[in-house]
């Protein structure tokens, strides 16, 4: 039930978007074509990454894979 505000995402101009749907796959591309969203950076970068439920919405073991995933992408788009 995490929902934000478009008009906010746009205002803030992330350059890395991660997403991540219980049960079922992000639509990165779905993500992307949102109104407006086209004049972020992180859309117009190609930085939209789906990151598993399991992986930072569960508690336990998991939550460390997750937390190495979200590391590396952020390293990736410092390089960038």
């Amino acid at each position: 039930g995490r929902v934000v505000d478009p008009a906010e995402v746009i205002r803030r101009d992330p350059q890395i978007i991660l997403a991540s749907w219980c049960g079922k796959p992000v639509d990165v591309e779905a993500i992307a074509r949102r109104p407006g969203w086209e004049s972020v950076s992180a859309v117009k970068g190609g930085r939209i990454h789906e990151v598993e439920g399991a992986d930072i919405l569960s508690p336990g073991a998991s939550v460390m894979a997750g937390l190495r995933l979200v590391h590396e992408i952020i390293q990736e788009g410092m390089k960038t």
